[in-house]
């Protein structure tokens, strides 16, 4: 499929979406946001692919939504009383839910400045590292809005509460060092070196089983609102599912004729 707003590639395994909007530094759409949904369905839904890298184009990973969107609202809340981002809103909750609910991990190489949705966007992935010199910051305060994309609740149980209270109450911008030290991040990298130890991650990824991944990814964020006992009756429920996991075989037939299981074989 052809995208207007964004790159989309499959490679060994791995997916790579990037937004690619470089002349407005990746300013955010409705029309992106479309795309996005769309990409990371596909993604999901696609067998050849296991793991999945967001990044950006140029030198910015998203500078937050384009201004000339909320010039256009203003516009059309003043003339008709109709907010004229609304559909792009309706979006937000299904994007939200799909981030969630995948079955593959996603690693977002944050190759510049990530600000406004171009910072809430990567707290939906699980895996997040930056450049230096990238700089992060939830600036929706200081525009007179409020973080969306359910950053509210997912921030404080990342970094905890007076941490998260500093980035969103202030709105200002944060170094990838403070980022990294606060545990939004978890690698700082030259910039020429970010795609490549994205990759590494991703490799990682792909020697593991894709139903073990996908079991526990769904654990992880179930876990964030749910009780010990319930994780517990989930593990049991996954553990069983993967006992019986063609993967599972594989890498006990694997171990038995001292060779190197090969999942990406099965999953494809």
């Amino acid at each position: 499929m052809a995208y207007e707003t964004i790159l989309y590639e499959v490679a060994n395994q791995v997916a790579t979406i990037t937004l690619n909007r470089p002349e407005k530094l990746n300013a955010y759409t409705a029309t992106m946001g479309a795309e996005l949904f769309s990409a990371f369905r596909s993604a999901n839904e696609d067998s050849a692919v296991r793991a999945i890298i967001l990044t950006g184009a140029g030198r910015a990973f998203c500078a937050g939504a384009d201004i000339a969107g909320f010039a256009d609202n203003i516009r059309s809340l003043e003339k008709t009383g109709h907010d004229a981002r609304g559909a792009n809103r309706e979006l937000i909750p299904p994007f939200a839910e799909l981030m969630r609910r995948l079955s593959k991990p996603v690693i977002t190489a944050l190759n510049g400045v990530a600000v406004g949705v171009g910072f809430t966007i990567p707290l939906l992935t699980d895996i997040r590292l930056a450049a230096e010199g990238a700089t992060m910051g939830a600036i929706f305060a200081r525009v007179g809005l409020i973080s969306e994309l359910g950053s509210t609740y997912l921030l404080p149980r990342m970094v905890g509460v007076s941490r998260a209270a500093e980035i969103l109450l202030t709105g200002r911008r944060f170094t990838a060092a403070e980022m990294l030290n606060m545990g939004v991040l978890s690698y700082v990298t030259p910039a020429d070196k970010l795609i490549t130890k994205a990759r590494e991650i991703a490799d990682e990824i792909l020697q593991c089983s894709p139903t073990s991944i996908a079991m526990t990814r769904r654990a992880l964020y179930q876990g964030l609102d749910s009780t010990m006992e319930s994780a517990m009756q989930f593990e049991g429920f996954a553990i069983t599912r993967c006992y019986s996991s063609p993967e599972h075989k594989e890498y006990v037939t694997a171990f038995m004729e001292k060779r190197k299981p090969d999942f990406g074989r099965i999953s494809s």
